[in-house]
């Protein structure tokens, strides 16, 4: 063998070592203008007019991440509900990408998925029946977005923005480089300033549009076009939270059954999914101190287990099942 063909087989196979099958997660850092985001807390939009959120809701779906050169990777099937009393922190999956450099998505869901019937979804999926609702009825879909608050003379106008409709399903790109994090993951991280999403809405009346072209449409175009920036780093809360879940996972691989036990009592989830590596909810299960699963009926593969504590995803585990 000649020094440059070893060199050549060097090179090619550092190459496929870099660009490995990576876990990919999505995060989204809720903001007030330039504050940590709370609910009734008292912010101005850009008329100077003052305002609190009381509720601040919508789906995330047609993402597709940007990476190595401005590749593109759709992650199918991917619906993602936030809520702005949750941390957003989603596995969207596990692909074949070295260096990220952005992402695209819409705010909403997509026709025809938008118009079918949700009690057809699993319990638990993003799409079935929430509450409060995010559903309008079969003919005009899913709530893209719901944004309510007060404003006024002492708080004491209700405002409220109901935002749907195919026609208002919209596609954004954010530049933002992807985060690695140790050596299989990597974080893209947003920040979300929901002030943004009133900038040009006058708050005098306290407008209440549930439907597609008025202030409703305005909060939609101002999601697109200003509500989302690239974020630094990894968001602490995301770390910490992940750090500090003791839990036991076995057997893993497994075939029929699984036991979920915590470790610490007083630092515990309530609630878990089991999602294929596309997001798709397979199992959905209430926890306590000692919990079994049966996984007999789920297909082999590899899975994701998401736990959640007060609706917020606190940490995600990988599992086999064979």
């Amino acid at each position: 063998m000649t020094k440059s063909t070893f060199l050549t087989i060097v090179l090619m196979f550092t190459m496929l070592i870099s660009k490995a099958q990576k876990n990919v997660y999505f995060t989204i850092t809720h903001k007030l203008n330039t504050a940590s985001f709370a609910f009734n807390q008292t912010a101005q939009n850009d008329l100077m007019q003052d305002f609190r959120i009381t509720r601040v809701d919508y789906y995330i779906s047609s993402v597709i991440i940007i990476h190595d050169g401005g590749m593109e990777t759709s992650v199918p099937n991917k619906y993602i509900l936030v809520k702005g009393s949750a941390t957003v922190n989603e596995l969207l999956g596990n692909f074949n990408v070295t260096n990220i450099e952005g992402i695209k998505f819409s705010i909403g869901v997509e026709s025809p998925i938008n118009n079918a019937d949700p009690s057809l979804q699993i319990a638990g999926s993003p799409l079935s029946f929430q509450s409060p609702s995010m559903h309008w009825g079969w003919s005009s879909g899913y709530r893209f977005l719901a944004l309510e608050g007060k404003t006024g003379s002492g708080f004491s106008t209700i405002f409220e923005m109901h935002g749907l409709g195919n026609a208002n399903y919209f596609n954004q790109t954010k530049i933002v480089a992807g985060v690695p994090s140790g050596t299989n993951d990597i974080y893209i991280n947003l920040n979300a300033d929901y002030a943004q999403a009133l900038n040009g809405i006058s708050l005098t009346s306290g407008p209440i549009d549930h439907g597609v072209n008025a202030t409703d449409l305005t909060a939609l175009q101002n999601f697109r076009d200003f509500v989302f920036s690239p974020g630094a780093g990894i968001p602490s809360s995301i770390n910490y939270i992940e750090e500090k879940l003791e839990v036991s996972i076995y057997p893993n691989p497994t075939t029929d059954k699984l036991f979920i036990n915590f470790d610490n009592t007083k630092n515990k989830a309530d609630k878990v999914l089991i999602t294929d590596i596309t997001g798709k909810v397979i199992i959905e299960k209430t926890l306590f101190y000692n919990n079994e699963i049966n996984v007999s009926t789920v297909t082999n593969g590899i899975y994701i287990l998401k736990f959640y504590n007060k609706n917020s995803n606190v940490a995600n585990r990988k599992i086999v099942i064979q």
